[in-house]
């Protein structure tokens, strides 16, 4: 029973790994801003157990690394970058030059990391196991250091054992919740980017000064005087 429940399971996360893929490829599609994003620090929150925060925190680094690669919008490198610290506006000048459209300096916090196991009732010596994982991003604008975007994914899953979840299968799930939710916290974060763009008011055309015209002057012919 327990490897039927599993292969189920197994199959309807699949499936919501590959729906979600594919709907981020489709809205990422029309996108064209770029943004080159340096991952700083992975910290979670005090009260998070350490079982579950040491399976979580290499899987979001290693997720992170991938997405900052490969991501279609995410710039993985800066080659030739002036240093931010010493010239920044040198910096923002490199930006514009590469079409790239914000740079930040990104911090992950594990704000849920969890396992629990709970007997069903109706079932004896049955269990169910649960795996939640929860993440925040942060990136605060190189150089000018102020908070450029937040960004927010989470995934879950409840697994029904007959005795005890066995550790490949306790591996593979956490894998698999910890691809989507380090997908979702990147679509909402380049998501609110997007939006931010949007708002922003463009600068208005520059009118050119009006030339003040100059006052006609005629010749009237002098009226001829009296011999």
């Amino acid at each position: 029973m327990a490897s039927t429940f599993w292969s189920r399971y197994a199959a309807a996360l699949a499936l919501t790994a590959l729906s979600f893929t594919v709907a981020v490829a489709h809205a990422e599609g029309a996108a064209k801003e770029r943004y080159y994003f340096e991952l700083k620090a992975i910290t979670s929150k005090p009260e998070l157990k350490g079982e579950a925060v040491k399976m979580a925190t290499p899987r979001v680094l290693s997720e992170l690394k991938k997405a900052f690669e490969h991501h279609l919008r995410i710039v993985a490198k800066l080659d030739g970058a002036p240093d931010p610290k010493l010239d920044p506006d040198g910096y923002r000048a490199y930006l514009d030059k590469s079409q790239i459209a914000g740079a930040f300096a990104v911090t992950v916090e594990l704000t849920d990391a969890s396992e629990t196991s709970t007997p069903l009732p109706d079932k004896p010596g049955a269990q169910e196991h649960e795996i939640r994982l929860a993440l925040r991003m942060l990136g605060t604008r190189i150089p000018d250091d102020t908070l450029g975007f937040t960004g927010h994914g989470k995934a879950s899953a409840k697994i029904e054992v007959l005795s005890k979840l066995s550790e490949p299968q306790r591996q593979e799930t956490w894998d698999q919740l910890t691809e989507l939710a380090v997908e979702k916290a990147i679509q909402t974060a380049l998501e609110e980017l997007t939006q931010a763009a949007k708002s922003k008011p463009k600068p208005k055309p520059s009118k050119a000064p009006k030339s003040k015209a100059k006052p006609t002057v005629s010749a009237v012919p002098a009226a001829p005087h009296p011999a």
